[in-house]
């Protein structure tokens, strides 16, 4: 049967548990030029690359991949050098000031500083998105006994987002999540879950 596709939805903060605050801490890191990946997905600091630079996660398949800094508040900036904010403009010229440059109305701050903003992978923090199983849609239904389990996080290849792969159970296949609340009804197929990012996974706990 064919892996879950275009069911993946936005990854975002749900509880915090936390005592003294409601909100999900958020950091600012350097990006890495060429970045596109899209908003509320799972963003690290460059483990391959050792830049120290933030990156899309890359494809979590073992222990050394499963690493997450956070989940991204914006899309990557595709920044032409890494570190180095660009900023969206017409292209328009203006008289008399030749190093001036005209920004469109409404564009986007993203991309403007150089730095990805990212919800931090904190273990006290509870998140929020979709069940789904990177070799068998069909198996992606919740279940009771899902609740404290492992599992892995996977890239949507329909929608660029990520869900919670029921195919990973195993931290050595890259599984870095666990559940702790079914969301959707007990039978949904593709339901979201509550889960947070386990302690060995999280590069930046709060």
């Amino acid at each position: 049967m064919p892996a879950s596709t275009s069911i993946a939805t936005p990854i975002t903060p749900r509880q915090v548990l936390q005592a003294g605050t409601a909100v999900a801490n958020m950091k600012a890191i350097a990006e890495k030029s060429g970045q596109t990946y899209v908003q509320n997905t799972p963003v690290q600091v460059d483990v391959a690359g050792a830049t120290g630079f933030i990156i899309a996660c890359p494809a979590m398949t073992s222990v050394a991949t499963a690493k997450i800094a956070g989940f991204s508040t914006q899309p990557g900036s595709n920044l032409t050098t890494s570190g180095v904010g660009k900023t969206l403009t017409t292209g328009q010229a203006v008289p008399n000031q030749s190093s001036a440059v005209v920004i469109p109305i409404g564009a986007p701050w993203a991309g403007a500083d150089g730095l990805a903003y990212f919800n931090l992978a904190d273990p006290n923090v509870q998140f929020i998105g979709t069940f789904g199983d990177s070799s068998d849609n069909t198996l992606a239904v919740l279940a009771q006994a899902q609740v404290g389990g492992l599992f892995g996080l996977f890239k949507d290849p329909g929608n660029s987002f990520w869900y919670v792969d029921n195919h990973v159970i195993t931290t050595a296949a890259g599984a870095c999540v666990e559940i702790t609340e079914l969301v959707d009804a007990i039978g949904t197929l593709n339901g979201k879950v509550q889960f947070r990012v386990t302690a060995a996974a999280s590069q930046l706990q709060a």
